[in-house]
């Protein structure tokens, strides 16, 4: 089965859309037999068409983040005055966990083949570490935010934060192959 998916960015909402099954596709002799369909991985992708995947994944999104988010806001003067610079020391500390993220993209792409069960726990352990790391930060600049904003504008730049990082994430996920 091929996944397919469509992301639309409604403010503060992520609409996921469409599961989408390919004829011919991994499962269907199994299926017509009335077996289970087995998995196969996907071969890894060479590291430089991840180093250049991630640069688009991430710089997609950031390109337009700060207008997202400024749109959704709506801050007066005074608002954006205080907001701005709270605001870029975060994207600095979250840039600095995305490049962790992506060391780790990088590793498991260069072990992907000869992924041993040592290997495999260090990689999954080091990826929930940077999820808990990426939320406490989060935690921590609401915080911030709620000292410079309103409550309901705090609220919704979550919202929109939180949307945003899922698309980088589901744009990652579709490239990364499964671990064998």
């Amino acid at each position: 089965m091929r996944i397919t998916w469509a992301i639309g960015l409604s403010v503060g909402m992520i609409m996921v859309v469409g599961v989408q099954a390919r004829r011919g596709g991994i499962g269907d002799s199994q299926a017509a037999a009335g077996q289970a369909p087995t998995a196969q991985a996907a071969p890894a992708p060479p590291p430089a068409i991840i180093d250049v995947y991630v640069k688009l994944a991430r710089t997609g999104i950031q390109q337009d983040k700060s207008q997202i988010v400024g749109a959704a806001l709506e801050l007066d003067a005074t608002q954006a005055a205080a907001f701005w610079p709270v605001y870029k020391k975060y994207e600095a500390e979250l840039a600095a966990i995305g490049d962790e993220r992506y060391a780790g993209i990088k590793d498991y792409a260069a072990h992907y083949g000869t992924l041993t069960p040592e290997k495999a726990t260090e990689l999954t352990d080091k990826a929930i570490s940077l999820e808990e790391k990426r939320l406490a930060l989060i935690k921590q600049y609401v915080g911030e935010f709620r000292a410079v904003l309103p409550p309901q504008k705090v609220g919704r730049w979550y919202q929109v934060e939180m949307a945003l990082n899922k698309i980088v994430d589901l744009r990652l996920a579709a490239e990364v192959p499964l671990a064998k």
